[in-house]
């Protein structure tokens, strides 16, 4: 049984907080403020970034030596799927029968292929119509990095320096020749890059860990040039070195780490569920803060949004475990 690392947890729930963030200020269309980036891109991608670092650094923690594939794959069907479907079916019924805007007129009844395996927000960079309402792009590339993790395991295991060689340069090729329709931040390729980075953190996790102060105060100090001054070249890279930053400052921290908290478990348990539906929940929320207070005052709407996206989350995601153990017990 591997040590369980806390600042894991603490990232989680940082990196789900930026993604909210930026979404609740791009909901009052304010492109701006600490809330929403820093001198070199928005938060909601370096949040995303460390999700991939993240969980790299875990699946390298229970699979970086041995892995079973097709209990892999049924394990990671089951962490992401069921609750995506749940979470849909929901949204799906407000928008639809109890709004009366249904969301799939003019749809052909085959685009929901596109949600049953998790790329339909994906899709709408190719302007590729579906019946998309929950999560974002980054369902579907943590799917293909899952469905790549047997590949990107061999190359852990057989030859690190290799793996990295060819990780980094289809990283840097992509954003030099910006391939295919997708921006660079919701690329596969710049997802299994970070990945890829989460992987090598815990195979040098005991070095990372006990970094001299020389070498973490360097790391901080470039933190900080990357969000207080404007570099040039591409964003993609600060948000992804400012992630990558960030994160080995939590471990370096994560020795200082040790209390647990029954707060910090539950908010970790619906992490996923937040994703998916609080994009929905801001805007509804908005809608009916116009409604009833008119003017916006932007601090209660934020909380009242953050409350009600964990109250949603928390129903879905026992929903969730309710339907799975049922279905477990043949009672369905």
């Amino acid at each position: 049984m591997k040590e369980k690392k806390l600042y894991l947890d603490i990232l989680r729930i940082l990196a789900i907080l930026m993604v909210f963030n930026l979404h609740f200020t791009v909901a009052l269309d304010q492109y701006y403020g600490v809330f929403f980036g820093f001198a070199n891109g928005n938060w909601g991608n370096v949040g995303t970034a460390l999700f991939f670092l993240i969980s790299g650094n875990c699946l390298a923690r229970n699979y970086g030596e041995k892995l079973n594939v097709g209990q892999f794959y049924k394990k990671r069907w089951l962490a992401i799927f069921p609750m995506f479907y749940v979470c849909y079916l929901l949204v799906w019924f407000g928008h639809s029968v109890i709004l009366k805007n249904p969301v799939w007129a003019g749809l052909e009844p085959w685009r929901a292929i596109f949600t049953i395996i998790g790329i339909d927000k994906y899709l709408e960079f190719a302007d590729i119509r579906s019946g998309a309402l929950v999560g974002e792009w980054y369902t579907a590339i943590i799917v293909g990095v899952y469905l790549l993790f047997p590949l990107l395991q061999f190359l852990y295991r057989k030859s690190k320096i290799a793996g990295t060689v060819i990780i980094l340069c289809l990283y840097i090729l992509n954003v030099i020749f910006a391939w295919g329709p997708f921006p660079d931040d919701a690329h596969l390729i710049t997802g299994i890059c970070m990945f890829w980075f989460g992987m090598l953190s815990f195979r040098f996790e005991k070095k990372l860990e006990t970094m001299p102060w020389y070498a973490w105060g360097s790391v901080l100090v470039g933190m900080l040039v990357m969000m207080f001054l404007s570099l040039p070249g591409p964003d993609l890279v600060y948000k992804n070195l400012l992630a990558m930053g960030i994160f080995l400052m939590f471990m370096r921290c994560g020795r200082f780490l040790k209390k647990d908290s029954k707060v910090l478990r539950f908010l970790c348990k619906i992490e996923y569920a937040v994703y998916l539906c609080h994009h929905t929940v801001i805007l509804v929320v908005l809608s009916f803060y116009n409604r009833v207070f008119g003017d916006v005052e932007k601090i209660s709407y934020y909380f009242i949004s953050l409350v009600a996206s964990i109250v949603f989350a928390t129903m879905i995601t026992y929903l969730t475990k309710w339907i799975l153990k049922r279905i477990g017990k043949g009672t369905f």
